[in-house]
């Protein structure tokens, strides 16, 4: 399906600000997925599946969660993404971040700073190694 481009950019306020925790899934706090689950609910209808045992995370256990996403073959790799999609951080093969692109800026929760839009450039330069793609559930 054809997702919701940014010319009403309203609904993204909403989330903007909303701390960091994790295993966080909204509306109070969210993780990097978390916030990606409630966007793909809230706007889009659809149902990302969900890690259980998030409150336990380490960076090795989310990067191999995150990871099966990117190695999932329902993921489909891309070289400029459409709005909608996600972008998902590489350190060293591992996954280890997400976020959900939408007019060239990306919606992410950073655990220095809650939920953030910045522009695709600046996402870029602060995490380094992207890879852009869409889920198809």
């Amino acid at each position: 399906g054809t997702m919701r481009s940014l010319g009403d950019s309203r609904w993204i306020n909403k989330y903007i600000g909303i701390p960091y925790l994790k295993g966080g899934r909204g509306p109070d706090s969210f993780d990097c997925y978390g916030l990606c689950v409630s966007v793909y609910h809230d706007q889009y209808g659809i149902t990302l599946p969900d890690w259980k045992g998030v409150e336990s995370w380490d960076m090795r256990k989310r990067a191999k969660l995150i990871g099966s996403i990117a190695n999932s073959n329902q993921w489909k790799e891309k070289d400029v993404p459409d709005d909608g999609d996600f972008v998902v951080v590489r350190r060293t093969q591992a996954a280890w971040h997400m976020g959900i692109v939408f007019a060239a800026g990306v919606l992410h929760c950073y655990e220095s700073q809650g939920v953030v839009f910045e522009p695709l450039k600046v996402f870029q330069l602060r995490f380094g190694n992207v890879v852009f793609g869409s889920w198809n559930i």
